[in-house]
């Protein structure tokens, strides 16, 4: 339909099979292939004529994690390699994260925030930003001066990381490395193994903060309604703007 000439189109066709690992279904038709593999015949569909501008819409939500994890791994090397400008859109915090040099949040079709992967989870600016990027344990004003004792901001809302947030088990003491750091005393609600993660719901000072700890065998003793030491770092806590502020 471009009016390209049979061998220049075969050529690209072959070029294209070969980036998207699809050489030995070459003679297949895309609706007998797998679910990611006729993902990845669209994503050659849309590289065949080199776009200037690659919009992507939510082109992994039906596929299973692994093939999920697998092609967006391609679909990144492809845009390097390419070095085209993509929009990806996505509902998923760590697709976004892991594929973009840039991310724009949107909430009700504004964007609230935007920046790289890294200044988006390090530093959210809103309750919706916090929550969405990161799982942040987001706090009104009360909620921070019951756990920390004072703050230093005149914010209603803040907001700490899950795994800024570290868990002694009860009658432990906190070592050196804690200097500065508020402990509290919890209540472990629930605890979830999340592969390389361990995510306890932990109630203290009768708010419930999600912590997140590194799943290295030394946590697996940490059981729902034990008592435990929360340790809270003033400097990881952030103040939140209001919503449209």
């Amino acid at each position: 339909m471009r009016g390209m000439a049979p061998a220049a189109r075969r050529s690209r066709c072959r070029e294209l099979l070969a980036m998207v690992d699809l050489e030995d279904k070459r003679d297949m038709y895309p609706q007998s292939l797998s679910g990611g593999q006729q993902q990845r015949v669209a994503l050659a569909r849309s590289l065949a004529v080199q776009p200037k501008l690659l919009l992507l819409d939510e082109p992994l939500s039906a596929l299973d994690a692994k093939i999920r994890k697998n092609l967006r791994t391609e679909i990144r090397q492809i845009q390097r390699r390419l070095g085209m400008t993509t929009l990806f859109v996505t509902h998923d915090q760590e697709e976004a994260l892991i594929l973009s040099d840039r991310i724009c949040i949107m909430n009700q079709g504004r964007i609230v925030q935007e920046g790289s992967p890294e200044q988006l989870y390090t530093a959210p600016r809103t309750e919706f930003a916090a929550r969405f990027m990161g799982s942040y344990n987001v706090l009104t004003r009360a909620e921070a001066l019951a756990l920390f004792r004072s703050v230093r901001s005149a914010a209603d809302s803040f907001a700490i990381r899950p795994e800024a947030l570290r868990l002694l088990p009860e009658g432990e003491k906190p070592g050196e490395d804690t200097g500065g750091m508020i402990a509290v005393k919890g209540t472990v609600q629930s605890v979830s193994v999340l592969g390389n993660i361990i995510r306890a719901v932990v109630e203290a000072a009768e708010i419930c903060l999600t912590v997140d700890l590194l799943n290295d065998g030394r946590w697996l003793r940490v059981r729902e309604g034990e008592g435990v030491t929360l340790l809270l770092d003033p400097a990881q806590l952030l103040q939140l703007e209001q919503e449209g502020a």
